[in-house]
């Protein structure tokens, strides 16, 4: 290669590379939350206390919760659209395949989603993966576990 056109080469591949990667093309990210009683909206009074942990690959999220001290078994848990101040919609909804229950009140919760399976919302709107990767970004996002003593949430906590 001539070297009087490598930093015209090196300068264009970075600025494609920023591109990607600002765009969501870049396909790779690890998000995470900690779960309380105390953010849900209202607040539960719960000693139960959990983490997320949400990576992207490409095209898929894989996914893992973990939980312990719930009331009782976990009956389902989601990613939900919406501010920490207030209940959002559904956008991701886990399986009920997902949902690995064991003894006291401890839950594991784990797999993967695609596009397909996000529940499109309209304020703000979601409809892809990279909508949905865009609000986690922007902290409008929170995972929570359900269980039969809390219909609402037990325990949540914001995405980031």
């Amino acid at each position: 290669m001539d070297r009087s056109r490598f930093p015209m080469v090196v300068t264009a591949a970075l600025v494609l590379a920023t591109a990607l990667a600002a765009n969501g093309a870049g396909g790779k990210g690890k998000f995470g939350a900690k779960l309380n009683g105390a953010s849900e909206t209202p607040p539960v009074d719960t000693k139960a206390t959990g983490t997320a942990t949400l990576t992207v690959s490409g095209t898929s999220v894989a996914y893992k919760i973990t939980a312990s001290g719930l009331s009782g078994n976990a009956t389902a848990a989601h990613i939900h659209l919406g501010p920490t101040t207030a209940a959002g919609p559904v956008v991701v909804p886990f399986p009920p395949t997902a949902i690995k229950n064991g003894a006291n009140g401890s839950v594991t919760i784990s797999g993967s989603f695609a596009e397909a399976d996000i529940k499109p919302q309209t304020d703000p709107a979601v409809k892809t993966l990279d909508d949905l990767i865009a609000q986690i970004r922007a902290g409008n996002t929170y995972v929570n576990i359900h269980t039969a003593a809390h219909p609402g949430g037990e325990i949540r906590g914001l995405l980031k």
